[in-house]
C-alpha cells in the first residue's frame, strides 16, 4: 500500500504535540523508522523543541501553513521522505503530519491524494483531530475548527480539568450533527496511550460500518455565523441502476466541488452480486467490491451548504426508477 501517513490536526492548545508524544512513547516502530512533518505558523516553533527529547526524525515547517504557502514544501518533504526510502533504502514505516491549529485540512488531504508521485507511494492511515475539552464550544466558533471535525476519522478529546470529561456527553452530541464517521476517545496528559488508538488504523479509507449506516441520522445540520455545516444520510431500498448513478454522483460532486467534504457508501447495484463500498473526499472518490451480498444502498454525507433538498429529491428519483 506505502507508507502510510497519519495526520494529526487540532485547534490551538488541544494537545496535539502531548498526543503525538504519547503515541511515541507506546509506538510499535523503531524510532528511526517514524518521521514527524510538524507545521507551526510563526518562524519559531515551540512544538519542535518539545519533541526535541524523541529521536525520530522532525521535519519542520514554519512561517506559513500547509494548507496553503507551505503546500509546496510539504510535497518536498515527502518527496525527500520517498528519496530516503527509495535510494538509501532505509525502512520507513510511519509519517506523522501535525498540521498548525488554524490549518484547512482539505488542501492538505487534496495534496496528497491527488499529487501522481506522492499518491503512488503515501496513503492517508487516518485523520486525527485533537478537540480541548475545556474549551471546544468557543473553537467551535471558528469555521476551520469545525472543517477539522468534519474530516476526522477520530477525535481525541483532551481532558486538562476534572470538569472537562462532564463535557464529552454534550460534544458527543454536537459531533453528530457534524460528522457522523468519527469515533470518539478520550484522553489525558498524564495518562498512557495505547498504540493501537493511533497507530495503523486504516480509518480513512475504511467501509461505512453497521453502526454508521444504522445510527447516522438522516439529516442534521450545524449553524455557524453565515455558513451551514451538513451530515446527509441516504438511503434505497432497492438495487440501484449503476450508470444512473454515476451520473448522479457525478452531478453531485460537479455542484457542490469543495462544499463536499467526504462521502461513504454502501451500494446495491443491479449490475453487481456483491455490495460496493464507496468513500469519497470533494472530487476524489474510490470503490471497492465487498464479499457480501447487497442488501440496501446507504450513503452518508458531509458537507457545508448543501442543497440536501434537491440531493435527496434527486437521490430518491434514483430509488423510484430502480423500486419494481
Amino acid at each position: 500500500m506505502g507508507i502510510p501517513i497519519t495526520i494529526v490536526s487540532g485547534f490551538l492548545g488541544a494537545g496535539k504535540t502531548t498526543l503525538i508524544n504519547h503515541a511515541l512513547a507506546q509506538s510499535p516502530f523503531p524510532k528511526e523508522e517514524i518521521i514527524i512533518i510538524e507545521n507551526e505558523f510563526g518562524q519559531t516553533g515551540v512544538d519542535h523543541a518539545l519533541l526535541l527529547q524523541t529521536t525520530e526524525r522532525i521535519i519542520q515547517l514554519n512561517n506559513g501553513c500547509m494548507c496553503c504557502s507551505l503546500r509546496g514544501d510539504l510535497l518536498a518533504s515527502l518527496s525527500a521522505i520517498l528519496e530516503v526510502y527509495q535510494e538509501e533504502q532505509q525502512p520507513i514505516a510511519q509519517v506523522i503530519l501535525e498540521t498548525t491549529g488554524i490549518a484547512d485540512p482539505q488542501p492538505i488531504i487534496q495534496t496528497i491524494l491527488t499529487t501522481p508521485h506522492i499518491k503512488n507511494h503515501f496513503y492517508i492511515d487516518s485523520f486525527l483531530t485533537v478537540v480541548d475539552g475545556h474549551h471546544w464550544q468557543q473553537q467551535l466558533q471558528e469555521a476551520e475548527a469545525i472543517k477539522q471535525l468534519a474530516l476526522a476519522d477520530r477525535l481525541f478529546f483532551s481532558v486538562k480539568e476534572p470538569a472537562d470529561i462532564t463535557q464529552l456527553p454534550t460534544f458527543q452530541e454536537t459531533l453528530r450533527t457534524i460528522n457522523p464517521f468519527a469515533d470518539i476517545l478520550s484522553f489525558q496528559a498524564n495518562e498512557p496511550l495505547l498504540a493501537s488508538d493511533f497507530f495503523q488504523l486504516n480509518k480513512f479509507t475504511a467501509t461505512l460500518t453497521e453502526h454508521e449506516m444504522t445510527h447516522s441520522p438522516h439529516e442534521h445540520a450545524h449553524e455557524h455565523h453565515h455558513h451551514t455545516f451538513h451530515s446527509l444520510t441516504l438511503t434505497a431500498s432497492s438495487a440501484l441502476n449503476e450508470p444512473l448513478f454515476t451520473r448522479w454522483l457525478d452531478w453531485l460532486m460537479y455542484t457542490h466541488q469543495e462544499k463536499l467534504y467526504r462521502f461513504k457508501g454502501i451500494l446495491a447495484l443491479q449490475e453487481h452480486d456483491l455490495a460496493i463500498a464507496m468513500q469519497g473526499v470533494n472530487q476524489q472518490v474510490a470503490f471497492q467490491m465487498t464479499n457480501q451480498p447487497p442488501q440496501e444502498t446507504t450513503i452518508v454525507l458531509i458537507g457545508k451548504e448543501l442543497e440536501t433538498k434537491k440531493i435527496q429529491e434527486t437521490f430518491q428519483t434514483l430509488n423510484k426508477i430502480a423500486t419494481p
